[in-house]
């Protein structure tokens, strides 16, 4: 129930934007940056959530965070004019970045291996089906309750979540020695707002020369920094580990893929089947795959292991390029139902095979950071899909060509997968706990 919150929120707003807009006499453009803020600051703080959960007990950050998000929404809900909502909803965001990571840790504290897989299949599913409905759930609540009920319907799910979480989720283990690594965190979390924010978008054309030069100095310092504290935030051996490096590129391409999809359609299909209610069926179409395809994922890769589903994603989303090619002429709405079938099922297929490697590659006493880290590989390819839909629009022929590099280096990448559930090579184990 708390992991579900960041999906809904995360697309149930797309369809508020225009009330907002008007009932804050903004322009609409201007609306776009509380979604822009959202993406940012989860991307930016998983991480740093996640390693301070390993530190001082993920139960209590997933309590942290709910509270957080339980006022933000309150908050935003109550807000009289755009940078206050903007505020806010980053608010949200950050208890959305103190939950996600830690809450996946207590999932890994409590399951192995393809016990592990099974819940990460329902987990992927219910965080599938929170982003399909989000849309829908949007439209219903505006129509009833103006866009202040986008962020009124949190508090019933968080206060049932809090409840739940109080009942059912074993207590911390109490840890003697901690040290909060605090310059690696914040110049961690600045390094990633930077970073995500340098990627060329129509409103922030020229933003990239002043933030990809901060950037690389914040990288640098943040680099600095880590090599001379006890206990830093990233343990960068962790991504001398194959598995781990393989399954966190893994799921940046998977999502740049799904993003593209998802942003891509509604342009098309406002081009040449003119319609918002048939773009919203369509897209419910393309997250109820992807939903279900996450749940049977699980499955596959428990039977197949990790290589093998990893290589059918990334085939399924090369077929996914040959259906984009044949929307150059006008189809039916077979063909394009179809084919969003088809796109969801491969932005689904591997997700649980991405995670499990992921928690698995590191330490138990390191799930947290390990989950920030996945995380935000996940938000980064958003992020990308988002900035770069404008020119993919454009140019059909680089819109074609940059899936195909992407589902190629998928392919490539699925030979770093482990062939069994939770099986990692020495090698790989000692330098992800060193």
């Amino acid at each position: 129930m708390a992991l579900v919150l960041i999906p809904i929120n995360s697309t149930m707003i797309a369809v508020g934007l225009a009330p907002i807009a008007h009932g804050l006499a903004v322009p609409v453009s201007s609306v776009v940056w509380a979604i822009t803020a959202y993406l940012v600051v989860m991307a930016a703080l998983q991480p740093v959530s996640g390693k301070v959960g390993d530190l001082i007990g993920h139960r209590r950050l997933l309590f942290t965070g709910l509270g957080i998000f339980f006022v933000s929404s309150v908050l935003a809900a109550l807000s009289p004019h755009l940078w206050a909502l903007i505020t806010f909803r980053s608010g949200q965001a950050l208890g959305g970045a103190l939950v996600a990571p830690n809450a996946m840790a207590i999932v890994r504290s409590l399951y192995e291996r393809n016990a592990l897989r099974k819940v990460l299949g329902t987990v992927s599913m219910i965080q599938g089906l929170g982003a399909a409905i989000g849309p829908l759930l949007g439209i219903l609540l505006i129509h009833f309750g103006g866009w202040p009920a986008m962020f009124w319907i949190n508090i019933p799910v968080i206060l049932l979540a809090t409840l739940f979480a109080a009942i059912y989720i074993p207590r911390d283990t109490v840890r003697i020695h901690h040290h909060i690594d605090y310059g690696g965190a914040l110049t961690l979390a600045l390094f990633l707002a930077l970073l995500s924010l340098s990627v060329p978008r129509t409103h922030l054309a020229h933003a990239w020369i002043v933030t990809v030069p901060l950037a690389l100095a914040v990288f640098g310092v943040f680099v600095w920094v880590e090599q001379r504290v006890q206990d830093p935030v990233v343990r960068f051996p962790l991504f001398h580990s194959a598995p781990f490096r393989s399954a966190n590129l893994s799921i940046l391409l998977s999502n740049f893929f799904m993003y593209s999809t998802l942003l891509f359609m509604p342009i098309y299909l406002k081009e040449h089947h003119d319609g918002t209610a048939l773009t919203g069926a369509l897209l419910f179409v393309f997250s109820c795959s992807m939903s279900l395809m996450s749940y049977l994922g699980g499955i596959l890769t428990r039977r197949l292991g990790g290589p093998r589903v990893v290589l059918a994603t990334f085939l399924v989303n090369l077929l996914v390029v040959l259906w984009y090619i044949g929307l150059l002429r006008p189809e039916g709405l077979l063909y394009l139902a179809g084919g969003l079938f088809i796109a969801g099922a491969g932005s689904g297929m591997g997700n649980v095979a991405f995670q499990a490697t992921v928690l698995e590659a590191a330490p138990r006493t390191m799930a947290g950071v390990a989950s920030g880290i996945y995380s935000t590989f996940r938000y980064i390819g958003s992020i990308t899909a988002s900035a770069l839909i404008g020119l993919m629009v454009i140019h059909q022929g680089l819109h074609w060509g940059i899936l195909v590099l992407v589902a190629g280096l998928g392919i490539w990448l699925s030979r770093g997968f482990p062939r069994q559930a939770g099986h990692i090579t020495p090698k790989d184990s000692s330098e992800a706990s060193g």
